[in-house]
C-alpha cells in the first residue's frame, strides 16, 4: 500500500499512516546531511529542536510535538494564520514496555500533498531511530541523577541543576535560593521501628517536599535524612516563605505527625562570587543554628 494515501488528519491516536518504502523522495546527499544533524545530539530537547529546524529546510511545517514523551517538547507555532492546523500523528516504530505505541505529531497550516507526506515519512523514519537513542540516554541520565528510594534528585542531579542555575544567574542576573533540610526525630524511628519504617518516612517526606515546590523549584536527597531544594527565589523573604510553606506541608501529613517528624531548615541566597561549596556551606551553617535553637525551625544565612 502506498503510505502517501493512507494518512488521516486527526489528533486521535488511531489515525496515522504506516511507514513503508516509497523510493528515494529526496537525494542521498540531502538525507546524509539531514542524518548528520540528527546525530549531533542525544539530548532529547535539543534533538527535537534540531529535527524541527531540519524539517523546515524541506517542508513547510508549522510545528512538531513530542508531547507523548514530555508535554514541554513542542517546537514551532501552535496555530496557523487562520487559527486552524492539520495535524498528522506518526507512530514510533518501537513500542513502549507497556505495549503501547507513542506518536510524534506534525502540524501544517494547510493540507499537505502526497509528496509532502511521503517526504515526511522518510524524515520521520530517520528521526525515530535517533529518538530511540535520545530516550535511552535520558533514561540512563535519570538513573544517574535520581535517588532510587524517593525519586528525588541525588547529589549528581543537584550538581547538574546548580551548574545550570549559576550560568543563568551570571547571564541574566537572576538569583536563586538553597534550602538544606534535616528531619527532626528521625534517628529515633530507625532505632525503634527499624530501617524499613524509616524508609517509609523518607518517602513520605520526599513526597511532601515535592508537593510544596513551585515552578522551576527542584528537590534532592543526598542520603540518610539529608534533603535540599534549589528554589526560584530572589530574596531572603521569598526564601523564608518557601521554607515556611514546606514546614506547613510536612505538618499536614498525618503519617509524619504520628512519628512526630518535623523539619529544620537553613537557607541562603546565591551571591555573585558563590560556587556550589560556598552556597551550600552558608545554608548548612544556618541549618546548624536552626537545630541548636530548637526543632521545626528555620534560619537564614
Amino acid at each position: 500500500m502506498d503510505f502517501s494515501t493512507t494518512i488521516y488528519d486527526s489528533t486521535v491516536h488511531d489515525n496515522y499512516y504506516a511507514i513503508t518504502d516509497s523510493g528515494s523522495l529526496i537525494s542521498a546527499t540531502q538525507l546524509n546531511a539531514f542524518m548528520h544533524q540528527l546525530l549531533s545530539t542525544v539530548d532529547l530537547a535539543t534533538l527535537g529542536s534540531v529535527y524541527f529546524h531540519q524539517l523546515n529546510q524541506h517542508l513547510n511545517i508549522a510545528n512538531v510535538s513530542l508531547s507523548d514523551y514530555d508535554s514541554r517538547l513542542v517546537y514551532g507555532k501552535l496555530t496557523g494564520s487562520q487559527g486552524v492546523q492539520v495535524e498528522l500523528a506518526l507512530p514510533m516504530c518501537q513500542r513502549e514496555a507497556d505495549g503501547l505505541t507513542k506518536y510524534v505529531y506534525y502540524a501544517f497550516d494547510k493540507e499537505p500533498g502526497p509528496q509532502v507526506r511521503a517526504r515526511l515519512a522518510q524524515f520521520h523514519q530517520l528521526f525515530s531511530q535517533q529518538l530511540v537513542h535520545a530516550l535511552e540516554f535520558r533514561r540512563l541520565k535519570q538513573i544517574a541523577t535520581k535517588d532510587t528510594l524517593t525519586g528525588l534528585g541525588n547529589r549528581n542531579g543537584f550538581n547538574d541543576s546548580f551548574s545550570r542555575l549559576i550560568c543563568r544567574a551570571h547571564r541574566h542576573e537572576q538569583n536563586f535560593g538553597l534550602l538544606v533540610i534535616d528531619l527532626d526525630n528521625f534517628k529515633k524511628i530507625n532505632d525503634t521501628r527499624g530501617h524499613r519504617e524509616g524508609d517509609s518516612v523518607l518517602v513520605n517526606v520526599a513526597s511532601q517536599i515535592a508537593q510544596s515546590l513551585r515552578g522551576e523549584d527542584e528537590a534532592f536527597r543526598f542520603g540518610g535524612d539529608e534533603f535540599c531544594c534549589l528554589l526560584d527565589c530572589q530574596t531572603t523573604a521569598q526564601l523564608e516563605a518557601a521554607a515556611c510553606r514546606l514546614q506547613r506541608q510536612i505538618r499536614s501529613s498525618a503519617f509524619l505527625r504520628r512519628y512526630e517528624v518535623t523539619v529544620s531548615l537553613g537557607g541562603a541566597i546565591f551571591r555573585e562570587d558563590d560556587d556550589v561549596n560556598a552556597l551550600f556551606d552558608r545554608a548548612d551553617s544556618a541549618l546548624y543554628k536552626a537545630k541548636e535553637s530548637g526543632k521545626n525551625t528555620y534560619q537564614a544565612a
